[in-house]
């Protein structure tokens, strides 16, 4: 595993701030110098009723950490660029939608089909490169039932399932961005989805299409295990088809999907 100790200090930071507020009333606010350097804050640390609060992506931030949030279970996850966890004993199902007879969005001779199982693909190797033992729903293009996905994850007692998708939007021709769903009576599914969405977004620069509930899809619905689906870009816009098609486009996605999926895990 690789070093956390940004993480460490900003722990320790918010520790000793706590300890030395301990006893003190009424609120009023607070300086903090990190090595000599007084830090500058988007809102003030204060202190309230004997506790300091201080704004914790400013902190974050001012160490070299980026700050993901997930409304849904109201939780921050901070990390360094550098630092990956070690998924050792992690099962994740990774489910490149659709396949065979059901070739899922085509424009322009792409099916999306092949699409998913690309990104999917790439997205397994970076798991695994983490120690997570990875299992695909299919790793060619066949037909694969939306039940039998769905219940290889709840056989396996899967910590994660991962559905792969690509967009497609017939009533905007200009539509662009990362698009993630998860089933609304899964809390879990919901974490996974937002953290996957950011890291994704994190990972491309692509513009955010936001996290949605999506009772309808049975993978999500099915699925007894957190579950998420992840739509990678809009094939009905050439210009994202375009990346869409592209190995090093293909290497971003994979990547945010595996470091939001590790983020999600690593809580």
């Amino acid at each position: 595993m690789k070093r956390l100790t940004p993480l460490l200090m900003t722990l320790a930071l918010i520790a000793v701030l706590t300890a030395a507020a301990s006893g003190s009333g009424g609120r009023r606010t607070v300086t903090v110098v990190l090595n000599g350097k007084t830090l500058s804050f988007d809102a003030a640390a204060y202190l309230e009723g004997g506790r300091t609060m201080v704004p914790l992506r400013a902190v974050a931030e001012a160490l070299g950490l980026t700050v993901k949030w997930t409304g849904g279970t109201d939780t921050a996850y901070l990390y360094s660029d550098d630092w990956y966890p070690d998924l050792s004993g992690r099962t994740i199902v990774v489910d490149p939608g659709h396949g065979g007879s059901a070739t899922g969005a085509a424009y322009h001779g792409v099916r999306e089909s092949h699409l998913n199982l690309a990104i999917a693909q790439k997205t397994a190797r970076a798991l695994e490169s983490m120690g997570a033992r990875v299992v695909m729903t299919r790793t060619g293009d066949r037909d694969v039932s939306l039940s039998d996905r769905a219940a290889l994850a709840n056989r396996l007692k899967a910590d994660l399932l991962l559905s792969v998708h690509c967009n497609s939007s017939a009533s905007n021709p200009d539509a662009r961005g990362i698009y993630t769903a998860h089933h609304s009576a899964s809390r879990d599914g919901q974490a996974a989805a937002d953290l996957l969405r950011q890291t994704m977004m994190a990972s491309t620069g692509a513009p955010d299409m936001g996290t949605h509930r999506r009772d309808d899809l049975a993978v999500l619905r099915q699925s007894k295990v957190p579950a998420a689906l992840v739509e990678c870009g809009f094939m009905s816009t050439p210009a994202e088809l375009d990346l869409l098609q592209q190995d090093a486009y293909q290497q971003q996605l994979a990547r945010g999907i595996a470091h939001g999926a590790a983020l999600y895990l690593a809580a």
